[in-house]
């Protein structure tokens, strides 16, 4: 089987979660922009539209500086760097080729927002009684730490997996 109709799944899987970012997020602007938020589930969960200059937990949104390009620029190279580990890992690595498609699509979902509104559209917001929130993200960002989440338990997986055969 040629390498590209091995990996033709974890594409679909990273497409399919492009679109999932995008369409949620141009929901988000026509729905939620006119509106404060829509509680979903009182005290814990909203729908809030939000945008986001900067980058993870809004540092750098106030930055007085253009960085819009440069952030872009910074997550263009990320894609082609988690494309490249894609594609030098071998299919088999189910897990591993599951974060990369996870992380490329958020961070490309990002990354269109970032070239086409100069900014990051968020709308999911979880806090508990106004008291305490966490940052308002989107699919996106999900999919990053998601797929992050899913390489650190590989490496520390095989790190376990190594020892085994050490010890």
């Amino acid at each position: 089987m040629s390498p590209v109709k091995s990996r033709a799944g974890y594409l679909l899987v990273t497409l399919v979660l492009l679109v999932v970012d995008q369409a949620t997020k141009f929901w988000a602007m026509v729905s939620l922009r006119p509106r404060i938020f829509i509680e979903v589930v009182p005290g814990f969960f909203r729908l809030s539209y939000a945008t986001n200059r900067g980058v993870a937990f809004s540092l750098f949104a106030d930055s007085q500086a253009e960085i819009r390009y440069l952030l872009a620029a910074f997550s263009l190279v990320a894609a082609l760097l988690v494309a490249g580990f894609q594609w030098r890992t071998p299919t088999g690595h189910r897990r591993l080729q599951s974060a990369f498609s996870l992380m490329l699509a958020g961070i490309l979902g990002n990354l269109i927002d970032r070239i086409r509104l100069g900014e990051v559209v968020d709308f999911l917001d979880f806090h508990i009684m106004d008291r305490y929130a966490w940052p308002t993200f989107n699919v996106a960002d999900t999919a990053i730490c998601i797929g992050a989440g899913l390489v650190a338990l590989d490496i520390i997986l095989e790190e376990r997996e190594a020892r085994r055969y050490v010890s």
